[in-house]
């Protein structure tokens, strides 16, 4: 198999790629699947990515949504199905099986290449201690295999500060997208049991924010800005990765901040990832050359191999 792209070099810059949920571009494979894994693994992919949601036995399986209709052959909910019942079911448009977290770590832990594996856990209710530790454990081998580096994605920081207090030494990345965000319509990437707890008041300053600072327009939209992300970026203090909405960087781009450059003087040395950006986007180069040009540090991507041809290497 020829080596997928890992990374763009862009003005004397490396800019990671992040395969988003096990997809390349280039191989015909359901997302969080098992083909997609051994492809991307197989590929040499530097950086890939799988969501997680947990079972009703305590385990976890690679699903994105809450629920089974839209990604698999079951119905329901995925916190009411146990291994057994989801080995038993499809991806959809597949002859796969789901994927359980066991069977993703025991490919995984066997990898002899240096890459950056992001599970994604898609839990938005409080995890309890046992649901916290289940997590933490299903991943020691994969933490154990001196080639991986592992972090822990959520949008619910409240779920990251828990894993932290559990395994100070987890690495983690959050994502404000709870509390801060743009009104884009279609564009989310999100079952609607997950948006329904995102923010949706659209504030004084055409931002998705609750927050009171944003009931009334009394500071430039610039300001304002800075002083919502500085909290946000406070509230997981340990996280290695902030993971930022393509439509929001580029709005607060628009409006004075790039809001790259200041996660990255607030907090030197973590990755600031931009998702999801497909080379069939409107646009797609364009963007691709505008968030570079920002200081993205990592790209989540379904469509690497496409976008790595966007800029000639």
């Amino acid at each position: 198999m020829s080596a997928l792209p890992g990374r763009l070099n862009f003005q004397g810059r490396s800019v990671l790629l992040k395969y988003h949920r096990l997809l390349s571009g280039s191989h015909n494979h359901p997302p969080n699947s098992r083909a997609a894994l051994l492809s991307v693994l197989e590929g040499g992919a530097e950086v890939i990515e799988f969501d997680v949601g947990m079972r009703s036995d305590g385990g976890f399986a690679l699903l994105h949504d809450p629920r089974l209709d839209r990604e698999t052959t079951g119905v329901g909910l995925l916190e009411q199905a146990d291994a057994a019942m989801l080995r038993s079911i499809c991806l959809r448009g597949s002859d796969e099986r789901v994927v359980l977290l066991e069977d993703a770590v025991s490919i995984l832990a066997c990898a002899r290449r240096p890459a950056k594996v992001q599970v994604d856990l898609k839990e938005l209710l409080p995890l309890g201690p046992e649901q916290g530790m289940a997590l933490i454990r299903a991943m020691e081998p994969l933490r154990a295999n001196r080639h991986l580096r592992v972090v822990v994605g959520c949008l619910a920081d409240w779920n990251l500060r828990l894993l932290r207090r559990l395994d100070p030494s987890l690495y983690v990345g959050v994502d404000p997208a709870c509390y801060l965000d743009v009104a884009v319509d279609g564009s989310y990437d999100l079952p609607t049991e997950i948006l329904a707890n995102l923010p949706h008041r659209l504030n004084a300053y055409g931002y998705l924010d609750d927050h009171p600072l944003g009931y009334r327009r009394l500071l430039p939209v610039e300001a304002y800005l800075r002083d919502r992300l500085e909290v946000l970026i406070q509230a997981v203090p340990q996280a290695v990765e902030f993971y930022l909405r393509k439509e929001f960087v580029l709005r607060a781009l628009s409006d004075g901040l790039n809001p790259i450059a200041f996660i990255q003087e607030q907090r030197p040395g973590a990755t600031v990832d931009v998702w999801t950006l497909n080379a069939s986007d409107p646009g797609g180069r364009d963007l691709l050359l505008q968030l570079l040009a920002a200081g993205a540090g990592q790209i989540t991507t379904d469509t690497a191999v496409q976008l790595a041809a966007f800029i000639p290497q």
